[in-house]
């Protein structure tokens, strides 16, 4: 990571705080004081930044957020479920002297929004995909991938 010589700027610490807050990255840089060219163009850069990126760890190891406790944390909800109610229905009857054939239960299953969340939280950790979102309006298209912005007009 980052040289511990190296000291981070009063606008970086201030993008940091942002970012803790769970500010995105652009609007950590806005109230940060970095003009919005600034903001929108340098946000995904900013945040890579080997001393930026030694500053949060050093802050969430500080919290007992070590890696490998987040790692845990990530992947037990990969493996989420929730309970939902179920009308359990027998032919016959069978198994269900008390219930009469139909009876109202509580069932586990997997909780495929929940699981859906952490794959992304995954994707994102490991970046396998850009986090930035690009607002625009009007008749223009803009594409970002991880190395390439496209920007051309709307079909």
């Amino acid at each position: 990571m980052g040289k511990k010589s190296e000291k981070l700027s009063i606008r970086e610490r201030k993008f940091i705080k942002g970012l803790a807050a769970g500010l995105t990255p652009t609007e950590a840089m806005r109230q940060a004081g970095y003009s919005e060219a600034t903001s929108i163009a340098k946000a995904g850069l900013k945040v890579k930044e080997s001393r930026v990126q030694a500053s949060i760890q050093e802050m969430m190891e500080k919290r007992g957020l070590t890696k490998d406790k987040l790692l845990d944390k990530l992947n037990e909800g990969l493996d989420a479920t929730k309970v939902i109610s179920a009308n359990v229905v027998a032919t016959g009857g069978e198994g269900m002297a008390d219930a009469h054939g139909t009876t109202k239960d509580f069932i586990e299953v997997p909780d495929f929004m929940a699981r859906h969340k952490y794959v992304d939280t995954s994707l994102k950790l490991g970046d396998h995909y850009p986090t930035e979102k690009v607002e625009h309006s009007g008749g223009v298209e803009i594409t970002v991938t991880k190395k390439v912005v496209a920007i051309g007009a709307k079909d």
